[in-house]
């Protein structure tokens, strides 16, 4: 029997940590659409640098103004040194981000990649201004995994965790591990919404 009933709104934010401080949020920074890349290029098009750097932490401010101003003289020169000036400075400013959030840079993702349901909910709530989709995804998938883990729990039960042979040992391993799995997994949970999954 399940004893997890629907979740409320604040509940369905400790899941947003979890879904978008993932690899999803990371390639979404990375991706040469994402919103990273995107201002980095918006700085090149109009040469007001002041649009990229939002996007890294002001320590790394001089590398981005210094890359910026190189690419602005080398993509005069011709179409192809504006195209290798354009993407030198994009992957400089989404290595500056990524090292902002204490991550390896591992190059740029291709556009047009399948980040999942909750990034694109995200960036529409936040276009939109209303969260109301964004709650009820990360409602239902939290929900859906607690049950999941909650019934793997209560399933092991059957199985002792004083075991008295050898026999009974990998059924007793089974359900010390379920347990646990659940209890990391709130934990798990908890943690997300008091962490920032995301360099702020």
């Amino acid at each position: 029997m399940i004893t997890i009933k629907t979740l409320t709104s604040g509940a369905a934010v400790v899941l947003a940590g979890l879904l978008l401080g993932t690899q999803g949020a990371q390639a979404h920074c990375d991706a040469i659409d994402g919103p990273v890349a995107s201002a980095a290029q918006a700085a090149l098009d109009s040469g007001n640098v002041n649009l990229a750097l939002p996007y890294a932490p002001a320590t790394a401010e001089a590398e981005i103004v210094a890359a910026f101003d190189a690419a602005l003289k080398v993509r005069t020169l011709s179409p192809d040194a504006k195209a290798l000036a354009d993407l030198s400075f994009i992957e400089t400013t989404v290595r500056l981000h990524r090292a902002g959030e204490g991550a390896a840079y591992t190059g740029l993702k291709p556009a047009g990649l399948d980040f999942g349901p909750a990034i694109p909910a995200a960036d529409a709530a936040i276009a939109s201004g209303d969260a109301g989709a964004v709650v009820a995804l990360l409602t239902e998938h939290m929900q859906h995994g607690l049950e999941v883990k909650f019934e793997h729990a209560l399933e092991s039960q059957k199985a002792t965790l004083q075991p008295a042979t050898a026999a009974e040992v990998p059924a007793a391993r089974a359900r010390a591990s379920a347990e646990l799995g659940f209890v990391g997994y709130v934990e798990g949970l908890r943690a997300a919404v008091e962490g920032a999954a995301h360099a702020e």
